[in-house]
């Protein structure tokens, strides 16, 4: 296979649309929430990439991403 040939097939391998959701907690005293990814420089809020291939909404990506990126799963 050549080059061009495994381009071709990553490209085709990649999500249609690449889509990311993120939650936004408080807590009672109206404080927000942030994390600070170890994976790029900054804080934001938890969350990630929806899953297409799960058929996922936003809603459900950015509690899956906050349970497994910092163990909170809150509805």
């Amino acid at each position: 296979m050549t080059t061009a040939d495994d381009y071709a097939t990553y490209i085709a391998s990649l999500p249609r649309v690449l889509a990311g959701a993120a939650a936004l907690y408080r807590d009672a005293e109206g404080r927000v929430l942030l994390v600070e990814p170890n994976y790029r420089e900054g804080w934001t809020l938890p969350g990630g990439t929806i899953e297409s291939d799960r058929d996922e909404s936003p809603r459900t990506a950015a509690r899956r991403e906050s349970a497994e990126e910092i163990g909170l799963d809150l509805p």
